[in-house]
């Protein structure tokens, strides 16, 4: 689609008093719009009505009800991003933000996800939305035991993609410090590399033949217990959401219905996982994705057509973890988000990599 040059600043006008007013846009607000008369001069409001009309028989304005002014439709967003925006240089309290939710190599993947998708709905206003890597593409990194005295052991089984389960179990009498050597290398000679699907399936009868002693085979049998039931526990959907009380100040969401039809989709972490996956593509020629309104997979629930995804994928060494972004409402402040993505991605690459 090929717009006029002044057709394209009027669109873009709509667009951003929309996004700041949720209110209709008419011609009257146009003809002194600083930025449409900086770029196009002034124009009377006829002028402005009809290059609006057109721009409504283009399908990418359209008129709420009655209403004398007009509203953006999905794609007259779609133009607005990919021939219109251009991200903005990180303000200095959204880079300290950034800079500051980790100030220290995270425990966990999870943890640096859960800080990075507060800081993320924070900084936009919209909800944050971050998914784990599927166990069935995860892979054991290794296995520790630490003794609790008197009669106790934690283990902490820590995965190729940085998740960290803990588990703690009772032994009878302690165990020997070199016991306790022992099991560990024994897991991780059993387990270090193999797929978590590997593991789930893996006997304890088979791959115990090396361990000759009674006491350490006690142990490692308690503790391979505990790993197959961590194991069993990471699903292959898990996705975070932060900020989700954001929705409830947009004006899209204020009458009851579609608020509670936005928390089922939030609530839904098999549907909110299948969104993430479906959205995002590996041979996007720009770092980040944008998806909005009806391009979303709406066969995953019709509420999604109210919403606009902006977001990233993050992994660390090359690798594609999952994804990270925003799921707000189709009058979101593009700008912002898109302006936070390749930050929020270094910024996660970096603490992944210190894990």
């Amino acid at each position: 689609m090929i717009l006029k040059s002044r057709q394209k600043i009027l669109l873009a006008a709509v667009i951003e008093r929309y996004v700041a007013s949720a209110e209709p846009v008419g011609s009257a607000a146009l003809v002194g719009d600083p930025q449409v008369v900086g770029l196009c001069g002034q124009l009377s409001s006829a002028t402005i009505r009809n290059e609006l009309a057109e721009l409504e028989d283009l399908g990418l304005l359209k008129h709420p009800h009655t209403s004398a002014g007009r509203v953006p439709t999905d794609a007259g967003y779609r133009v607005y991003v990919n021939e219109m925006l251009r991200p903005r240089p990180l303000r200095a309290a959204e880079r300290e933000h950034l800079e500051s939710w980790l100030p220290a190599p995270p425990g966990s993947l999870e943890d640096a996800l859960r800080d990075a998708t507060v800081a993320l709905a924070k900084l936009t206003g919209y909800p944050a939305v971050a998914s784990l890597p599927a166990a069935r593409q995860d892979t054991m990194r290794h296995v520790q035991l630490n003794p609790i005295p008197p009669c106790r052991l934690i283990l902490v089984l820590v995965t190729g993609a940085g998740r960290i389960e803990h588990r703690l179990f009772d032994v009878e009498g302690g165990v020997p410090e070199h016991r306790v050597r022992t099991v560990v290398n024994f897991l991780n000679e059993q387990l270090g590399g193999k797929p978590l699907g590997a593991v789930r399936s893996l006997n304890f009868e088979d791959v115990s033949a090396g361990l000759h002693d009674a006491e350490a085979i006690s142990v490692a049998r308690r503790a391979w217990e505990m790993v197959r039931q961590s194991v069993a526990e990471v699903g292959d959907e898990k996705v975070m959401v932060q900020g989700l009380i954001t929705l409830l100040n947009e004006p899209e969401f204020s009458e009851i219905g579609h608020a509670r039809a936005a928390m089922q989709l939030f609530d839904d972490q098999i549907m909110l996982g299948d969104l993430l996956r479906t959205s995002f593509s590996s041979d996007s020629p720009t770092p980040h994705t944008v998806v909005i309104g009806h391009e979303l997979p709406h066969s995953i629930n019709p509420a999604v057509e109210r919403f606009s995804l902006v977001g990233v994928a993050y992994g660390a060494g090359g690798e594609i973890l999952g994804t990270v972004g925003v799921l707000g409402p189709t009058r979101m402040n593009y700008t912002d988000a898109i302006s936070l993505m390749p930050a929020l991605a270094a910024r996660l690459r970096f603490c992944l990599e210190t894990l």
